[in-house]
Order: structure tokens, then sequence, then C-alpha cells
């Protein structure tokens, strides 16, 4: 049997042989990386690839357990900067109508008297002055102009009413004046309740009311 004829550049024996037979260990052949040196011997400061039980691995780490972001993240940035509002003193609450501070909780109330039926209504803070005065104006109002209508209303729940809208009135202007609105809400405030023709509409039950009450004392 004839042995193959050899390729023309092509030696001896097994062409990926390292010359004088198979060396694992050899040095690397021309042409081919070296190894880098990063890749040699684990770096000072980290643990052992295979730690002792119970040894925490990071324990040899100077890194472990410091800040990755640095001393600027303590006080949201900047060095120097005064911390943040801690838990329970915050911004103020913004006005539910129109988001501007400082808004305090006030609640402004309305009744109408029908004939059969009555009806309340309410208004809750938080409110900013302004929002709170034009609030107040309004819904006062109309308690003046339609509260009487009932017999109940008339004698209990309008008088009652007004009484505290002049709560709520004492309590609105103790707010300090808010600063500009974050939203561009203005409120109008409208004019004072006694610049209103329709509050003077209470003056027809009210004459009637003292007439009866004339009219009893006297017969």
């Amino acid at each position: 049997m004839s042995t193959p004829p050899q390729h023309p550049n092509q030696p001896g024996g097994n062409p990926f042989a390292a010359p004088g037979g198979y060396a694992p260990n050899a040095a690397p052949q021309p042409g081919y990386a070296t190894p880098q040196p990063g890749y040699a011997a684990p770096q000072p400061g980290y643990a052992a690839p295979n730690p002792a039980p119970g040894q925490n691995p990071y324990a040899q780490d100077p890194a472990y357990g410091q800040n990755p972001y640095g001393a600027q993240n303590s006080a949201y940035g900047q060095p120097g900067q005064a911390p943040g509002p801690q838990y329970g003193q915050g911004p103020s609450i913004g006005c539910r109508t129109c988001g501007a501070q400082p808004a305090g909780d006030i609640t402004i109330r309305q009744h109408t008297g029908l004939l059969i039926a009555m009806r309340f209504s309410k208004m809750e803070g938080p409110l900013c002055r302004n929002c709170a005065t034009a609030i107040h104006r309004d819904m006062t109002t109309k308690t003046l102009a339609g509260g009487w209508w009932s017999p109940v209303s008339l004698v209990l729940f309008t008088p009652l009413t007004l009484l505290w809208n002049l709560y709520a009135h004492t309590k609105l202007k103790k707010l300090p004046h808010p600063m500009p609105s974050p939203t561009g809400i203005a409120v109008d405030q409208g004019k004072p309740v006694l610049h209103r023709p329709l509050a003077y509409l209470a003056l027809i039950p009210v004459g009637w009311l003292v007439t009866l009450l004339a009219v009893g004392l006297t017969s």
C-alpha cells in the first residue's frame, strides 16, 4: 500500500504539532498574542476565589460597604447644601383649587332652604387665602339669598350656617397672602358680601320673622 504524497509546503508529521512533539506548555508561536498581564494573579484587596466556610468573600475589599456615589450624595447633590425635608417636616400642602401655598384647613358651608326640602353644601380645604375668600363670599351670599325658604331653615339651619361661615372668615383672615400659583390659576374674589345685592334678599324672611315675633308679643 503506497503512502499518499505530502503537501509541498507541509513538513513531515502532524501539521498542528509543535516542533519537537506535543508540548502544551511550550512557548507561544509567533503571530499569537501573549496573555494580558491583567488576567494573571488576582489583584490585591480581593478575597480568594474559594474563601473559607463562614468567611465573607468581600471582607478584604477596601471599597466594600462604602457609598458608591461619593460624599456629595449625602445632602441632595452638592456638599454644604442643606438636607431635604425630613419625615413629618415636608412642605406645606398647596391649595386644592389653584395649588398656591400656604393653604389652611378651612371648611365653608352653604344652606338652601326649600319649601318642602333642604340642601346642605360645603367646601373643605386645604385652601389658600384668595380662594377661601372667593368661596366664602359666594357661598355666604347664596345662603343669605336662598337659605330662608323653609320654616326649619328660617329658625335653625340658616343662622347656624352663617355663624359657621363667620368663624371660617376669622380663620382665613389669619392666613398669609399666598405665593403665585404654580398652575397659573387666578381666582376672582369678587365683591364683598355686603356689596352684593343678592345678599339683601335675606331682609324679606328676616322681616317676616320680626313681624311674627312682634305680633306674637303684642297679642
